[in-house]
C-alpha cells in the first residue's frame, strides 16, 4: 500500500512539473490576395519580397521567395515569456526580428538565428498559390 501511494504521489509530481505551456502565440487566419497586385509592392519588388497582414495574434508576415512560392509566419515572438512583434529588417530583407527580446529569424525557413534567445521556430500558416490568388490559413 505504501509502494502504491509513492508511485501514485510521484505520478502526480511529475505530471504538474513536467507540463509547462509551450504553445504557440497565433490566431485564426484565412483570407486570400492577389500577390501580382500594385497593392502589394513590398511583396513584388525585385525576385523577393515580402509585406505584413492583419490577422493572427500580432499580425501575419508573408515572404515571396520566388514567383510561385511563399511562405507565411505568425509575427509572435517564441523567445520564452517574450511575446514580442516581429519586424522584417529592412536592410537585409532576410531575417524577422523581435525588438524586445533582440531574437531574430531567418525568413526562409522561420528558424531562430544562432544568437537568438528564441529556441525554436516561427509558427508557420499555410499558404497556397494557383497563379492567381495566395491562399493563406491555418493549417490544422
Amino acid at each position: 500500500m505504501k509502494r502504491r501511494l509513492i508511485i501514485l504521489f510521484s505520478i502526480l509530481i511529475i505530471s504538474f512539473t513536467a507540463c509547462k505551456d509551450d504553445s504557440f502565440d497565433y490566431g485564426y487566419v484565412n483570407f486570400y490576395i492577389n500577390p501580382e497586385s500594385t497593392e502589394y509592392f513590398n511583396l513584388n519588388y525585385g525576385n523577393r519580397g515580402w509585406e505584413y497582414f492583419e490577422g493572427g495574434m500580432r499580425g501575419v508576415v508573408v515572404f515571396r521567395i520566388n514567383y510561385g512560392e511563399f511562405v507565411c509566419y505568425e509575427r509572435s515572438c517564441t523567445a520564452k515569456d517574450c511575446h514580442g512583434r516581429l519586424d522584417v529588417d529592412e536592410v537585409s530583407n532576410s531575417l524577422l526580428i523581435c525588438q524586445k527580446c533582440n531574437s531574430s529569424f531567418l525568413f526562409i525557413d522561420g528558424s531562430p538565428t544562432n544568437n537568438s534567445q528564441a529556441k525554436r521556430s516561427l509558427y508557420s500558416y499555410c499558404c497556397y498559390f494557383d497563379g492567381t490568388n495566395l491562399w493563406v490559413n491555418n493549417c490544422n
